[in-house]
Formats: structure tokens, sequence, C-alpha cells
């Protein structure tokens, strides 16, 4: 499922595949909602994953749909089980979720994709993966 890896820590993770089978990891745009409370006039914005894109619901159970809402992800890059490093920051880290999905078969057909065949297909099939992810967390002043 995209997440993120919230503010408690500084905005850079870097992933290493040590061993096990390929993965494919997205980055998906992190979107906001504007949403008026009739209340009292005031506007609000929420930040919604990619999970829940299209419709919100918000505190009064009132439906709002977001008009920037995509169903692709941003970025598509395989990682190879047997070694291979992500490294994302800034941008990419503050505006966007990330993620590895959980299913044992997955087919990448978008051309360009960091990893794929020349033609824009390839089937990865999921196995057991050993990796080691890295956050720097936030000190906070004393």
């Amino acid at each position: 499922m995209p997440h993120t890896d919230g503010p408690a820590y500084e905005s850079r993770t870097a992933t290493i595949s040590l061993g096990g089978s390929d993965v494919v990891f997205k980055l998906w745009p992190r979107r906001t909602i504007k949403e008026e409370d009739e209340s009292d006039g005031i506007e609000k914005q929420q930040q919604i994953m990619p999970s829940n894109l299209g419709i919100k619901k918000s505190e009064n159970g009132s439906s709002k749909t977001s008009s920037d809402v995509t169903t692709n992800p941003a970025l598509e890059v395989i990682l190879h089980g047997n070694g291979s490093l992500v490294v994302f920051t800034d941008d990419a880290y503050l505006n966007h979720c990330h993620e590895i999905s959980e299913g044992l078969l997955e087919e990448v057909t978008t051309k360009g994709t960091c990893g794929n065949n020349l033609e824009g297909g390839t089937l990865i099939r999921r196995g057991h993966r050993f990796s080691l992810t890295f956050r720097c967390k936030k000190i906070e002043p004393s």
C-alpha cells in the first residue's frame, strides 16, 4: 500500500536489496483536495493517499471529489533482488508516497520503466526478499 515514512524522519531514505526476488518500486504523487466548511466558510486542505484517490469522505460524512487524480504512479523502478539500491529524497520523499506491492505476480507494461525490457513488458514473480532500509530520525533541539 502506498505510504510515507512520516514526519519523524529527515526527507531521505535508502533501501538496499541484498538478495531474493525482484520487486517493483513505485512513487505515487500525494494529492490534496480543497474543501470548504459550510459552518464557518473556511477552506481546508487535506492530503489524500493514492489508495483512496478520487473520493474523500469529510468529517461530516459528505463526499468530495479530487479533480487532479492520477491512477498511474509518477515513477516505477524494477529493483533487482540480487543487489539494487534505491535512494529518494526531497520532492520524491515529501510530495510522494512509495510502495512495493504485496502481490506475488506483477506485470510492468509501462515503457521507460527503469529495469523494464524495451518492449515495455516484464513479468515480476515475487518471492522472499532481503533488504535494509535506512532513515535518519529528526533530532529535536533541546
